[in-house]
């Protein structure tokens, strides 16, 4: 045992406090995830992939997450798993067509200080244009790509300039159900009292 002990270096401990399920659930990690002064902003581009990242993708991921020519010390990207049972239910079933992907992916970054807000935008755009060069800087739904997530809301993609594939935002998030959500504003919210920039447009 001393041998394997050596090998393995001093034990590490750790200390435990008992929470109630609710003041886990409001704050999970404070160590983790606490708040500075007058919080953070951040900005994230999500998009839901039918296919694994192609090798070009890849490159592009690799290169924005190791360059040294920019100073954004928020910048990330994640992948995480997502269909199975998801994927079961009919496109047209509910608001949300996404119904062929296999991962999620988002091009991530923050700030604390206001003064870095433009540059950490002019990062994650330029990513984010770079990974989905192919279909005009987005993720147009297509064999490879399955759009995006509105509950992850990219007032980017309704941007001409930045998405130059000549697909609409709502085609994105929305795809073959934007038209039914149409009708169901006019018929429910006529005055359009519920809108963002992003909402769904009854005309």
């Amino acid at each position: 045992m001393s041998s394997l002990a050596a090998g393995i270096g001093d034990p590490a401990g750790g200390q435990a406090t008992r929470l109630s399920w609710l003041e886990f659930a409001l704050d999970p990690f404070p160590d983790l995830f606490a708040m500075p002064p007058g919080g953070v902003s951040m900005k994230m581009k999500d998009a839901l992939l039918r296919k694994r990242l192609t090798e070009r993708q890849i490159g592009v991921v690799y290169d924005y997450m190791t360059r040294s020519d920019h100073d954004v010390t928020g910048g990330a990207f994640g992948l995480a798993t997502y269909g199975g049972r998801v994927n079961t239910v009919a496109s047209d079933a509910t608001a949300s067509a996404h119904r062929g992907a296999i991962l999620d992916s988002a091009c991530n970054t923050g700030w604390v200080d206001r003064r870095d807000e433009e540059k950490n935008l002019r990062w994650v755009r330029a990513f984010y244009r770079e990974l989905f060069a192919d279909t005009g800087g987005v993720p147009v739904p297509g064999d490879r790509h399955d759009g995006a997530l509105i509950n992850h809301p990219d007032t980017d993609l309704a941007d001409p300039t930045l998405n130059t594939s000549g697909v609409p935002w709502y085609t994105i998030y929305y795809q073959a159900n934007y038209p039914r959500l149409q009708r169901i504003k006019r018929q429910w919210d006529p005055l359009n009292v519920f809108r963002h920039a992003l909402a769904i447009r009854g005309e």
